[in-house]
């Protein structure tokens, strides 16, 4: 039966973060199968965190744009700086912004949910809404889900593309020196799980930790992945040739503050001492806003030449070097599982996975069984890696991905359709 649904979307076009894609495709297959999707999104958003294009929303979707009243972070910025300055007055250094903490509650994009409310108030009316769905992060967006249940008894959806406030050392939460705001944001986690009708997340190692926490909530908590837009794949040459030299690529947050973070630069470091690689041969390509510790991290092990480090591409060009790629390096925080080890699988790229165990390794060994899942790394082990990528491939001694029956579960398509078949089913 068709629906009109109402999607809260802070990021949504012409922002470009990868936070914009999985609703993106859920409101362009919502409408191909027949829901009528109303979008609204934000007029200003934070340019400090957002990252601005020129995109548009899918054709049909109707999206409408409310302003940021206020913007939290910038207050707080200004206060501490001047918090700083009279505290230095008294020789005490201010380690951290503690106004932050204190005004960025949930977050630093609560000034967006006045007016947004405001236009909801108006549309769910006139559109004939059947129920709410909002994308977190921001976690602030739930608040407006909220209000407007509240005010117009409509269903409400909340869907976590990022865990909140469970407090693990799996997520690198770290509330030590804050554990008032563990207890707030425990608080209104617990809040939005009381007032969603439906609440999903994108693993299921994050729904049995979410169960575990909020076992009065369990029947309400769905897992829906992020998966990979099939339709990506027309754009990009099956037959596009591979690098020159054996290479490894990695794009995106590196997690360094996850144990064994530099165990993959030290196992290049052994292989070029040992004269097994070299820069005629051999490189590695990142893609991300880490570029100047990247640098530092090869002249430190003296790999400057072949580590190559640049800032953000587009997502098509990224895709593209995906494909030309021998290997593509994969890191994750648990519970999440990184939206490229979907793009990988789904353009049959082999992995590099230095993971623990888990979700992720049982995805890539069933789907990508020639590619590498180290669960406790060493410089030996990860070059062992390397080395036998670099024979198998000089040998074309490589087993393809199984794609199709990867998109058969993961297309975004089909995560649509199950989100679908999971509102008609949970959701009066």
């Amino acid at each position: 039966m068709a629906k009109n649904i109402l999607m809260i979307c802070y990021y949504y076009p012409p922002l470009l973060d990868v936070g914009c894609k999985r609703s993106i495709a859920f409101s362009k297959y919502f409408k191909k199968y027949g829901w009528a999707p109303f979008v609204l999104s934000v007029r200003n958003p934070d340019k400090t965190y957002c990252l601005m294009g020129n995109d548009h929303p899918p054709e049909g979707v109707p999206t409408r744009y409310s302003y940021s009243i206020i913007n939290p972070y910038q207050i707080a910025g200004k206060l501490n700086g001047f918090f700083t300055r009279i505290m230095r007055t008294f020789n005490v250094k201010i380690r951290r912004n503690y106004f932050y903490d204190l005004i960025c509650i949930p977050d630093l994009f609560w000034g967006w949910i006045p007016l947004t409310v405001f236009s909801g108030l108006k549309i769910v009316p006139r559109k004939r809404i059947d129920f709410i769905y909002v994308s977190c992060s921001p976690f602030s967006s739930a608040f407006i889900g909220i209000f407007l249940k509240m005010l117009t008894r409509k269903p409400l959806i909340i869907d976590f593309r990022d865990a909140f406030a469970l407090n693990l050392k799996t997520l690198g939460n770290s509330y030590s020196n804050r554990p008032f705001r563990k207890q707030i944001d425990l608080l209104l986690e617990g809040i939005m799980l009381k007032w969603t009708d439906l609440f999903l997340v994108t693993t299921e190692e994050m729904r049995k930790l979410y169960i575990k926490t909020y076992r009065q909530h369990a029947s309400k908590i769905y897992t829906i992945h992020n998966g990979f837009e099939a339709y990506t794949l027309s754009k990009i040459d099956p037959h596009v040739a591979k690098y020159s030299k054996f290479t490894i690529m990695y794009s995106g947050n590196f997690y360094f503050g996850l144990n064994g973070s530099y165990v993959f630069f030290e196992a290049l470091a052994f292989l070029k001492k040992s004269k097994q690689i070299s820069e005629q041969n051999f490189q590695f390509l990142y893609y991300g806003g880490e570029v100047e510790h990247f640098n530092q991290i090869s002249k430190c092990l003296k790999i400057e030449d072949l580590v190559i480090a640049h800032s953000y591409i587009s997502h098509q060009m990224l895709l593209n070097n995906i494909r030309k790629s021998h290997l593509c390096l994969i890191r994750i925080m648990k519970p999440m599982i990184s939206t490229k080890l979907f793009e990988c699988i789904a353009l049959n790229a082999r992995l590099l996975a230095i993971i623990p165990p888990g979700e992720a390794e049982r995805l890539i060994k069933k789907f990508s069984p020639a590619s590498y899942v180290i669960n406790n790394p060493s410089p030996q082990e990860v070059a062992e890696a390397i080395l036998d990528a670099i024979d198998k491939h000089s040998k074309e001694l490589i087993n393809d991905n199984l794609v199709v029956e990867f998109l058969e579960h993961f297309s975004r398509e089909n995560l649509t359709l199950k989100l679908m078949k999971l509102l008609d089913e949970n959701i009066a």
